[in-house]
């Protein structure tokens, strides 16, 4: 007769679960159908650790992103729930949602962690590998967070390009319906690489500035003249609606813009998510060096975004704006 051993099942590991309280019904139908989730009316519980939490909510953005684009219904209530997440590594704050994680106690472990261990590799610091993925998320954050306290400014395309192709060097710009979207045009953003370089505040106070001219644009309002260059007083109470401060510049106008104390701490945590993403900027354009031909007195050479460069009589250029067909921008002085 032979005896067979029973051996005690191994117990399971000790459960984490991320729960979410606080939450908007938009909040908690964007997380419905997302595997691991748990969902009631205000209330979101995740079976998993918060590093897990976030993994799920960023894959179901980058699917909806893919399948239906940045503008899909409930993509802006992912943002709202991810960032929360996000939060719990840096000990950022939110009015409203609150996040509690619970966790079983564990035996402290019977051997200590050696020099030279993989735990100990994987903490050390490392310089990772760059990509623009990070950092065009936190733009499009940003400007989702301006979006929703101020509902006029319109969905834009950001990019990230140069902003120092042409004679006047810029931070950023925006051009109305530069981008189709199926039967929808877009208007475009773009930051420029140069100006990455700046700390975040500032970055940000450059997407509030391309937002007063989105609004001035959404209602028809002419906030600037001289291709482009000179802002007058109705951009500046645009912008002073968005939250900044303008000052006169003598050579163009009220574009000077800063970010008052009470509008930081509105945007404080998008601020932070796009400091942590602000970890490369690009290099000005170089530029030559005492080799150009003079150029005729009567007629000034312009570029446009292409760019495309043109000769234009100054009492022509003076007349107003004029487009490129191709680009649909202006073309500006480009001496």
């Amino acid at each position: 007769m032979t005896t067979d051993t029973l051996t005690a099942p191994v117990p399971a590991k000790p459960a984490t679960t991320t729960k979410l309280t606080g939450l908007t019904g938009h909040n908690t139908t964007a997380l419905s159908g997302i595997t691991g989730w748990t969902v009631s009316k205000t209330t979101a519980v995740y079976n998993g650790a918060p590093t897990a939490a976030l993994d799920s909510v960023q894959n179901r953005m980058d699917h909806v992103r893919a399948t239906e684009g940045g503008r899909a219904t409930g993509y802006a209530s992912l943002i709202a729930v991810r960032n929360k997440l996000k939060e719990l590594s840096t000990g950022g704050s939110h009015p409203a949602v609150q996040v509690t994680i619970k966790r079983a106690k564990k035996k402290p472990a019977a051997t200590t962690t050696r020099t030279g261990s993989p735990m100990a590799r994987m903490t050390r610091k490392r310089q990772t590998e760059y990509t623009t993925a990070e950092l065009l998320s936190a733009l499009e954050t940003a400007w989702a967070a301006i979006r929703a306290n101020h509902t006029e400014v319109p969905a834009v395309v950001i990019i990230v390009g140069s902003g120092t192709a042409t004679k006047h060097a810029k931070y950023g710009h925006f051009a109305p319906t530069r981008w189709q979207h199926g039967e929808h045009r877009l208007a475009e953003v773009l930051i420029s690489g140069e100006g990455l370089k700046r700390p975040a505040e500032e970055v940000f106070t450059t997407l509030l500035h391309e937002a007063a001219h989105a609004l001035a644009n959404v209602r028809e309002i002419k906030d600037t003249s001289r291709q482009g260059r000179w802002h007058n007083q109705k951009f500046a109470a645009l912008a002073g609606e968005l939250g900044l401060d303008t000052t006169k510049d003598p050579k163009i106008g009220w574009s000077p813009c800063t970010l008052r104390k009470e509008t930081a701490t509105t945007y404080q945590s998008v601020i932070t998510e796009l400091k942590k993403a602000l970890i490369a900027y690009r290099h000005p354009e170089a530029i030559g060096g005492g080799t150009e031909k003079k150029t005729n007195n009567n007629a000034v050479p312009c570029a446009c975004q292409c760019p495309r460069r043109i000769r234009v009589a100054k009492q022509v250029l003076e007349l107003g704006d004029i487009t490129c067909g191709v680009c649909d921008s202006t073309f500006e002085p480009d001496e």
